[in-house]
């Protein structure tokens, strides 16, 4: 992959965030990636490594590591980002240059990932110390995490404080990572030499702690704590910040000037040094959201004192000293039992640390880069199965778009099973649509055994053979010997049985819907619309019951083991092997819902099919696309080829548009077939449908060059031997 990095602060600025965007960079590009760099310009500082491109940038006058981005005002950024292709943006801060970011996203028009560093409503955070301030920093940052495709979250506890505040949201849990060091320990005689040059001896107790100095970071605890604790420890403070000259007043005021050494800004290689010599990591902070450096000071299997905080006790757990008293004396026991665990705690927190090194964290970023890119892309094609567009300022019809505007990217992306092959077969629905019978069926079965040339291997029954809803019980008066026998039949006709269903929706002349109306998901008392069409439809349906079709409440248990029970009645008990599952877009439109509970509705169905009926041929219909990755054996890419169910020279118009969009939508889906097999619906050529031989070549060729499945969807009894000559047959050369 091509990855475009950008942020607001980078190198010769040292703090956690630079230095985890430093190492991640290097260890995607250890994996093959190339990962572009866009930071801001710093005055008389040469890069050293490679693909850093700078930008202007307006120094801060009261803090000179930080600046103002202005990337708008350098034509050669334009040149960069315009001209160069990238799979992804990266970018590490939310403000001027996330909306910058952002922007260019959204021209290039590919997904934007967003690594959330900071919590802004802490209190803690010195820059915001206006309530005014805080509120609009954080209602800017919330709006900002709507706008992107992924947040990187670098701890559990910072997820949920972001679902907490915005269910809509895709996040990866992905710590910052630290560079896993080359040395971990001194020799006796090095670290007395440097314990000599720092004004120090080995009967000192060095406590160590590493950090920007700023009001957030709650150093005065550490500082005070020293008032506490045996004159043989003293305490080094390496980094800097705005605090640090009130740092420095409190320690001397304290009359601890003598056994507080700030050390100010150190580079990577003296910093290791320090992590040698030091005894116990002190780390007072509340409003951390990754404590990279604790993970860094455990890589030298150095005990950590921390405060009782959610970070503390969902991402160290049992591996620090925690604190649950905030005042100095408490504080002060803890850095002291800290330090009494030292040695016999070296090895374990040194392996711990292990999972928390670039090097492993970056093939996780990378999966979720592939995957986020995946996704990205495949809903570029269009939102479900029949759309044909990625959206539209015109949403029609309705459930050709996605309701939420919101994708979850929180999903598993698996290639299909190459197991399963391609397979031609016939289906009932635009031969006979809600007018299939078992007769008709059964003649279908008969006329192809007799034609041996046609290699049709199922025979699929598609929407008509029960009530919607009534998924195990057929229509008597259409399939008067139940579907077992014509499941039997099919089968001696060396044909393999297929059938439809649509689980997440009902009708009302159900028996389902007359003695379940709890299961039923309501709206402001009524039930919900399941298909989304039109309003006109949904206007109809109130006087032709047939026509409407309801939502089942999916988030009811009983709900759920009816679905089930539906498919092990079809595939277990009946025998039908191949299950076309179709309007399964329908969770998205229950009030209320998050992207990643109709997501996750959509796949809990497909995952169940596939675990429990691996054997079992599926096809994803009305399906929207990214739920479905490697859980379909097939997924329709297009709409049907012909109005439903009309079927007739009137809507000629309408089928020639159909077919027109089919041949578009095998165009842009092609590459999805890593995922599925193609079904671009099936090959009709009878009259009376107001098809021209144009239309039903052009239908042909998509079908062959999707190059996946092949069904046959005419009455097969009454196709004259020119239609099959012409039209059947080449299908198959």
């Amino acid at each position: 992959m091509r990855i475009l990095y950008i942020t607001g602060s980078y190198l010769p600025y040292v703090s956690g965030v630079t230095l985890s965007i430093k190492n991640f960079k290097e260890e995607l590009e250890n994996l093959g990636h190339e990962v572009i760099l866009l930071a801001p310009w710093v005055p008389g500082f040469k890069d050293q490594e490679r693909n850093v491109r700078r930008y202007p940038a307006v120094p801060v006058p009261f803090f000179k590591d930080f600046s103002i981005p202005l990337p708008f005002l350098f034509p050669k950024v334009f040149s960069l980002i315009f001209k160069e292709h990238f799979d992804l943006i990266h970018v590490h801060h939310p403000f001027y240059i996330g909306s910058f970011a952002w922007l260019v996203a959204r021209l290039k028009k590919i997904p934007l990932v967003f690594s959330y560093h900071t919590r802004y409503d802490s209190e803690f955070v010195g820059a915001l110390k206006s309530r005014a301030v805080k509120k609009l920093t954080v209602d800017w940052v919330n709006a900002f995490c709507k706008k992107v495709d992924l947040i990187i979250a670098n701890s559990r506890f910072t997820e949920k404080y972001l679902r907490e505040r915005d269910r809509t949201l895709s996040i990866a849990v992905i710590p910052n990572g630290i560079k896993k060091p080359e040395s971990q320990s001194l020799d006796q005689r090095s670290k007395k030499a440097f314990l000599r040059d720092i004004g120090l001896t080995e009967t000192n107790v060095v406590c160590l702690c590493v950090s920007r100095l700023s009001r957030e970071k709650n150093l005065e605890l550490a500082i005070k704590s020293l008032l506490f604790l045996p004159e043989n420890f003293f305490l080094l403070i390496a980094g800097q910040g705005p605090y640090e000259k009130k740092l420095k007043d409190l320690a001397r005021d304290l009359g601890l000037g003598s056994r507080i050494k700030f050390l100010g800004k150190q580079s990577q290689e003296d910093l290791v040094r320090f992590y040698q010599v030091a005894d116990v990591f002190v780390y007072p902070s509340f409003s951390e959201t990754q404590g990279l450096v604790v993970f860094e000071a455990s890589s030298f299997g150095l005990p950590s004192a921390t405060l009782d905080s959610d970070l503390s006790n969902e991402v160290f757990l049992t591996k620090t000293l925690k604190s649950t008293a905030v005042d100095p004396e408490g504080f002060a026991q803890t850095i002291k039992a800290a330090y009494g665990i030292g040695g016999s705690q070296s090895k374990s927190l040194r392996n711990w640390s292990e999972g928390f090194t670039t090097e492993s964290l970056a093939k996780h970023l990378a999966v979720e880069y592939k995957k986020v890119v995946d996704v990205f892309r495949l809903n570029q094609t269009g939102w479900q199965s029949w759309s044909v567009n990625p959206d539209s300022w015109f949403r029609f019809p309705r459930n050709r778009f996605n309701p939420l505007y919101k994708t979850n990217y929180e999903v598993e992306v698996k290639d299909r099973d190459r197991k399963k092959s391609k397979i031609v077969g016939w289906n009932s629905w635009t031969a006979f649509g809600f007018d299939v019978s078992e007769e008709k069926v059964l003649l279908q079965a008969d006329w192809l055994k007799q034609h041996p040339r046609i290699p049709v291997d199922y025979l699929v029954i598609d929407d008509g053979w029960t009530r919607w809803g009534d998924w195990l019980s057929p229509d008597r008066k259409k399939f008067p010997q139940g579907l077992k026998n014509v499941h039997e039949e099919i089968k001696k006709r060396g044909l393999k049985p297929g059938i439809w269903m649509a689980p997440f929706l009902v009708e009302e002349k159900s028996e389902l819907f007359k003695l379940h109306q709890l299961w039923l998901a309501k709206y402001k008392d009524g039930p919900i619309d399941g298909l989304q069409m039109v309003p006109i439809v949904e206007a109809f349906s109130i006087f032709i019951p047939e026509i409407g079709r309801y939502l089942l409440d999916f988030k009811k248990p009983e709900v759920w083991s009816f679905i089930f029970k539906s498919i092990d009645h079809l595939v277990s008990d009946l025998g039908f092997k191949l299950l076309k599952l179709d309007f399964l877009f329908s969770p998205y439109f229950y009030p209320g819902i998050s992207p990643k509970e109709a997501s996750e509705a959509v796949q809990k169905l497909l995952k169940y099919v596939k675990e429990k009926h691996s054997d079992v041929f599926t096809i994803g219909c009305g399906c929207p696309l990214s739920d479905a990755m490697g859980l379909v054996d097939a997924m329709r890419i297009g709409p049907d080829v012909l109005v439903a169910p009309l079927f007739s020279n009137m809507t000629f118009p309408i089928n020639h548009w159909k077919i027109k969009k089919i041949k578009e939508n095998v165009s842009r889906r092609e590459w999805t077939e890593r995922f599925w097999l193609l079904d671009p619906d099936v090959f009709v050529c009878r009259k009376g449908i107001g098809l021209m031989k144009k239309d039903i070549l052009s239908l042909r060729d998509s079908i062959k060059r999707a190059d996946g499945l092949v069904f046959l969807g005419d009455d097969l009894t009454k196709l004259n031997d020119q239609e099959i000559d012409n039209y059947i047959f080449p299908l198959f050369q």
